[in-house]
């Protein structure tokens, strides 16, 4: 049993390293200047090739244990945090710093598992090891599945016990260290049993035994709308009681017991026909090509700009109205979303001042310093701000570390998206005539796009600032004048270099294909790159005024600098690829 195991996950292993291999090479062939260089014989280099699989076999020990050790390591490390700041800030806690520790860790735990279970769900997908095992050398599909799922609980296994170090060093029980694999695995097989189990169902009403794309997007939804509310729910000094956080994970231990006897349910053919039905594509044949543009091509067919605008102008206004549905719905989703949280917050700021001092004048006295707020004054009321302790570290993260911006600005960035449909419908024609590839035209189009696109990333970025100044209000008012102005200057900023840097990518490199696919060395480099950036300056601290001076003289520099590049380059690299 253990022999047949090893030997077979020695072949998964060794195929996914020959599969890289050659992706690798291609992606080097196909790269500008380094790509004429390569010989084609690198595809049958013996020596290059044993390198990459002794650094594939690497990098599969490096995910062994780095994935499970961060994530469970930060859970520690947030749940020693959260327990030093509750026991210094709040009084009225019932629990011992063992028990508050453990209250955290496990609610916290409990969440992360949740999201890996509604995301994570890869036993059926069909990558190309699988399907070439599977399909062309009929290795039975079940145990393929069960010999990988085993393969993934080793390593979460492992990886949490390791992890645990962190936890007893930060004061974790024991108990609690041993205990979190374990609930970690019934975790596994809930999620895994849930989904054969969901799959035999569809295959009894002949239904395709794959996830669907709205269930994909509800998961995403439902976790993006629930990460600010226990934001707010910590922020504000609550906690789950211990006692809950047990009964939730025994519940999650006993629901692996039916997750395991779903999954030696779920029989070979049940397997092959599950993972027929979700293979990854890899390569869209001509077959697939109008089913990977559809998206893209639901566009309002008909409309015009009635603005007097010529050339460009009109060129741009006319594929943004016909565009509005692909590109305009993620900006508005996210500031809904940001109104939501920021109605929230005023409610419970609302609630605390009439809680402690009674409901008389509240909501004047409320509304008087919200119009402080917007008119960029001080905050007047010798009253004191809603548990200004509570918030504290949020009212830090504003001070001091705005440049957090760049997460909820990247994700609410509509750039990406709108490059793309630039060129699905409205390049890759354009680009077929001389003068539309010249380096005037190219620039006259590109300073349109670009004003357009901070445009339209504006109001998911404003909304985020507003927020931001809303925690301030909610926490004692601005330190300095004008620090509310600031606060929504900085995130535009950031979203402004943002658009900048997609728009410039896809001038220098245009990495899309007429099927829409994303293919290119350099632009995968240069993406690279920038996160590894992003990554660096992510944690910088930096007062809220200094950052906003360094972002001004930043941008103006970058996008001066940017433009020589793309005038200079993107009539060479600006074509269509297919």
């Amino acid at each position: 049993m253990v022999s047949e195991f090893k030997d077979l996950l020695l072949k998964v292993i060794s195929l996914r390293s020959i599969i890289g291999y050659n992706g690798l090479v291609f992606m080097l062939k196909k790269t500008p200047v380094i790509g004429n260089i390569l010989p084609d014989r690198l595809y049958q280099a013996k020596t290059l090739k044993a390198l990459y699989w002794a650094l594939h076999l690497i990098k599969e020990i490096f995910k062994l244990f780095i994935g499970k050790i961060l994530g469970l390591g930060l859970i520690y490390c947030a749940s020693f945090a959260l327990k030093n700041l509750y026991m210094d800030h709040f009084a009225d806690i019932s629990m011992t710093d063992k028990e508050l520790y453990t209250s955290f860790a496990l609610s916290l735990f409990l969440l992360y598992a949740a999201c890996g279970a509604l995301i994570n769900t890869n036993v059926f997908r069909c990558t190309t090891e699988k399907e070439y095992l599977v399909f062309m050398l009929r290795i039975d599909a079940k145990k393929l599945n069960m010999t990988l799922f085993a393969y993934d609980l080793l390593k979460l296994a492992a990886g949490y016990l390791i992890a645990g170090i962190i936890g007893l060093i930060t004061g974790a029980p024991v108990l609690l260290v041993l205990g979190l694999p374990v609930l970690a695995l019934s975790i596994k097989f809930m999620a895994a049993g849930a989904q054969a189990f969901l799959f035999r169902s569809k295959n009894k009403r002949h239904k395709p035994m794959r996830e669907s794309p709205a269930a994909f997007v509800t998961k995403i939804t439902l976790i993006t709308l629930t990460a600010p509310f226990i934001v707010i729910f910590i922020a504000a000094g609550y906690y789950v009681p211990l006692s809950q956080a047990l009964i939730t994970a025994l519940i999650c231990l006993l629901l692996g017991i039916p997750g395991f006897l779903e999954l030696r349910k779920f029989d070979q053919r049940l397997n092959r026909r599950a993972l027929k039905d979700n293979i990854v594509k890899e390569n869209i044949t001509v077959k697939n090509k109008k089913d990977k543009t559809q998206e893209f091509k639901k566009i309002k067919a008909k409309g015009s700009v009635d603005n007097g605008k010529q050339g460009f102008e009109y060129l741009n206004s006319l594929f943004f109205k016909r565009h509005g549905k692909l590109i305009y719905i993620k900006p508005v989703v996210f500031t809904a979303m940001v109104a939501v949280i920021a109605g929230i917050l005023i409610y419970i700021f609302i609630a605390s001042y009439a809680r402690r001092f009674g409901d008389s004048n509240t909501v004047q006295m409320v509304i008087h310093n919200l119009i402080n707020m917007i008119t960029f004054k001080g905050y007047e009321d010798t009253l004191l701000p809603a548990d200004p302790d509570g918030y504290g570290f949020l009212r830090n993260a504003i001070t001091k570390h705005m440049l957090l911006m760049l997460i909820p600005v990247t994700i609410a960035d509509v750039s990406f998206k709108a490059t793309q449909a630039m060129y699905i419908n409205c390049d890759s024609s354009l680009m077929t005539y001389n003068f539309f590839k010249k380096s005037d035209k190219i620039m006259e189009l590109f300073d349109i796009r670009f004003k357009k696109l901070i445009k339209i990333n504006l109001a998911p970025v404003i909304a985020w600032g507003l927020l931001c100044d809303l925690i301030l209000f909610a926490t004692g008012g601005q330190v300095y004048p004008f620090q509310y102005l600031v606060t929504l200057v900085i995130p535009v900023l950031i979203s402004a270099v943002n658009s900048l840097i997609w728009l410039a990518l896809y001038y220098l490199f245009q990495p899309f294909t007429t099927t829409a696919i994303v293919k290119g060395g350099a632009y995968f480099v240069a993406r690279f790159f920038l996160s590894l950036v992003a990554g660096l300056i992510f944690w910088i601290p930096l007062h809220s005024l200094i950052l906003t001076v360094v972002l001004v003289v930043f941008t103006a520099l970058f996008t001066f600098g940017v433009r020589k590049i793309v005038a200079r380059r993107a009539p060479e690299t600006w074509k269509i690829k297919v």
